[in-house]
């Protein structure tokens, strides 16, 4: 079994990926070398793994798989869930009840590993980008559930703009990780996500380092959006990296990249190979 010394972390979508969701083939390969030396590699994504899975192939060159923003860890070699979490039931229909109340655009997540399934309600006059999701899961087979699950792994909410529900929301569920990210469907709505307590990118990078005995200054994280931000925060400041993309109001204090369109990541992966 090898022994790794170190981890390298990206983000995916708008980050490791361009804007059409593909990965260089040099992004790959340099992937591929990192296991060489080796230097653990783990994706740390918003997206389900039913929506990963359908996107990559089975032998991208990862370690391991961080899904839905820290939900589910998932080991990509030996192809096995191997943590993950869930809003309970009385959480779950306070949730519910309080943004049906409010009149917000959401989905409802089933529980790992059947999350890509969802309970959606909506406004009289919902978003482009709510609706936009829907059809894309009903083009993978996917078709709504009726009514809301009794357990969620998450809620997410789409807002044309944000225009303060993240604190709103924040506020009233202070007990359960809240955040906000930038829509990969038409990147510009915000998702706020509501996730179960103490859950994040960064809580599922911390039990992958725990697992293989990995020192916090030998991990290496790279991000684009809003809810990159506690794994980046959660690395040292050294070796947190922002893709030039990234939205302004967050770059302060994080390295800069090259963008997601302009290969930011090969050439930081080009670096941490020549430099090993």
């Amino acid at each position: 079994m090898k022994q790794y010394v170190k981890m390298f972390v990206s983000d995916f979508d708008g980050t490791l990926a361009n804007n059409k969701s593909i990965v260089s083939e040099e992004t790959i390969n340099l992937l591929k070398k990192l296991e060489e030396i080796p230097i653990l590699r783990l994706i740390a994504t918003g997206r389900n793994l039913f929506s990963f899975k359908n996107l990559i192939k089975p032998d991208f060159p990862i370690d391991y798989l961080v899904f839905s923003s820290g939900i589910g860890i998932y080991d990509w070699k030996n192809k096995e869930i191997i943590q993950s979490n869930q809003i309970n039931s009385k959480q779950t229909k306070k949730i519910y009840d309080y943004l049906v109340k409010e009149k917000y655009d959401f989905m409802v997540q089933l529980p790992v590993p059947n999350n890509h399934y969802f309970h959606h309600f909506s406004s009289a006059n919902p978003s482009p980008d709510f609706l936009s999701r829907i059809t894309y899961y009903e083009t993978k087979g996917i078709k709504p559930i009726i009514n809301c699950p009794e357990n969620a792994s998450q809620f997410v909410v789409i807002c044309q703009k944000e225009n303060g529900q993240l604190e709103l929301i924040s506020k009233k569920f202070p007990e359960l990780k809240v955040v906000k990210a930038t829509s990969p469907l038409d990147n510009k709505s915000i998702w706020i996500e509501i996730l179960p307590p103490n859950i994040s990118k960064a809580s599922g990078i911390e039990f992958i380092r725990k697992l293989k005995k990995i020192e916090l200054k030998n991990i290496i994280t790279v991000g684009n959006d809003y809810y990159d931000l506690d794994m980046l925060n959660y690395s040292l400041k050294e070796n947190s990296y922002l893709v030039e993309n990234a939205p302004e109001e967050i770059k302060n204090g994080f390295k800069i990249i090259e963008s997601n369109e302009n290969e930011g990541v090969a050439k930081l992966l080009k670096r941490i190979y020549n430099s090993c």
